[in-house]
């Protein structure tokens, strides 16, 4: 299982994006890019730049595993496994930043997610 050390959210007009990194190279990236035009588009980009538009059929941040369920195209597309998991050695205040952003990206997708809390369902 591929690991996370740094993760860093952005937000722009335009979208909100999570990039995820190891060792000072990224692993991936989680964006939402607003479009008036055909409403907001969820996406993953693999560190060669390839990105999957509508990617993420469910997901789950199981204390520090983030598992996402790809759909087929798009785990060809980003030569991830179609149950691709990422676990993020990550401090609990970037965690948690890391978690609240993805229930922003991601709120389309059905989802698991632990937070101090407890635990959310879609």
């Amino acid at each position: 299982m591929p690991r996370v050390d740094r993760a860093d959210v952005r937000e722009t007009d335009d979208g909100s994006t999570v990039i995820l990194s190891a060792g000072g190279l990224h692993v991936m990236m989680i964006r939402l890019r607003y479009d008036s035009r055909w409403g907001d588009v969820d996406e993953v980009i693999n560190s060669a730049g390839e990105v999957a538009t509508g990617a993420v059929r469910a997901w789950t941040l199981i204390g520090q595993v983030l598992s996402l369920e790809l759909d087929r195209q798009a785990a060809a597309k980003l030569g991830f496994p179609r149950d691709h998991r990422v676990r993020l050695d990550l401090p609990a205040e970037a965690l948690s930043l890391v978690r609240a952003s993805l229930l922003e990206i991601l709120y389309t997708a059905c989802f698991v997610v632990d937070t101090p809390e407890g635990r959310i369902t879609s």
